[in-house]
């Protein structure tokens, strides 16, 4: 993988770009299972998942780390995207349901890198984080916190959070990325960021036809080349040929949707290079 995933563990850091949205209610469980593309039932208290919620046409709206407190009680972590966008699209389909969201304002998120989580460290300095998810292991083991005040902001830890991510394949959605792909483009089955046995959600029917018909004919590739920017569209020959997803900060990798039957070293228009298909 590309990535410049080289780098020396540092102390927590701010985790910039990330809202906490809190799901509360007698209903939480059910309009959560009903509402999002992962199994949320098959989450045990205090564990977490990749999950998402998807339009009616099966296209990602929002991508996001769901987080068990209790049953009547959930955390969504969100990259990129404005948390009211999210919410205001939930509660379309509240209905009578108990349910209600609050985006958390007075805790603060915070991420760690290749280090085994410390709470009297963190407690020391000040932070007193509650560790709501370990994600992955060895060196680009990662941690993310809660605390009641902000870590120091670390930009080079945040840019490494992030293509982490990148090489992963859990890519990052905003406003602008929204509508554009189902979860098979993103090549979120790597990750088991949704469920093809769980039941009826929006866009399942699409997912599930892609799974059983066929499999989808664009996919997730890390490429390179110079002055890459989120959501551009790619060309080759002078003709369409894919979308940049995600950039990395000085803009040589990103990951990109492409046509899944690219191979490795295709030239694109640009000077940009097809590198490798993301597998999770």
């Amino acid at each position: 993988m590309p990535f410049k995933l080289n780098f020396s563990p540092a102390k927590a850091f701010r985790l910039p770009g990330h809202a906490l949205i809190h799901v509360r209610g007698q209903d939480a469980s059910a309009f959560l299972q009903a509402q999002c593309m992962n199994d949320v039932n098959a989450l045990a208290d205090g564990k977490w998942q990749y999950n998402g919620w998807l339009t009616p046409q099966g296209r990602v709206f929002a991508l996001f780390y769901l987080v068990r407190i209790d049953s009547g009680h959930f955390l969504l972590i969100l990259p990129a995207l404005e948390p009211q966008i999210l919410i205001d699209g939930l509660k379309r389909f509240v209905f009578r349901s108990k349910v209600s969201f609050e985006i958390e304002t007075s805790k603060h998120l915070s991420g760690s890198i290749g280090l085994p989580f410390d709470p009297e460290t963190q407690a020391g300095a000040g932070l007193g984080p509650e560790v709501l998810m370990q994600i992955g292991d060895g060196e680009t083991s990662r941690q993310l916190a809660l605390g009641d005040l902000p870590a120091c902001p670390n930009e080079d830890a945040a840019h490494r959070w992030h293509e982490i991510d990148m090489a992963a394949g859990w890519v990052w959605i905003d406003k602008s990325l929204q509508d554009l792909w189902t979860p098979q483009m993103l090549g979120l089955q790597h990750i088991n960021a949704f469920s093809l046995s769980k039941g009826c959600y929006p866009g399942q029917e699409i997912v599930a036809r892609t799974h059983y018909l066929g499999k989808s004919k664009r996919s997730l590739f890390v490429v390179s080349g110079s002055h890459l920017q989120s959501g551009a569209i790619l060309s080759q020959d002078g003709r369409d040929y894919g979308r940049m997803v995600n950039v990395s900060a000085d803009g040589l990798y990103g990951v990109a949707v492409l046509p899944a039957d690219t191979v490795a070293d295709t030239c694109l228009d640009a000077g940009i290079r097809v590198e490798a298909y993301v597998s999770g």
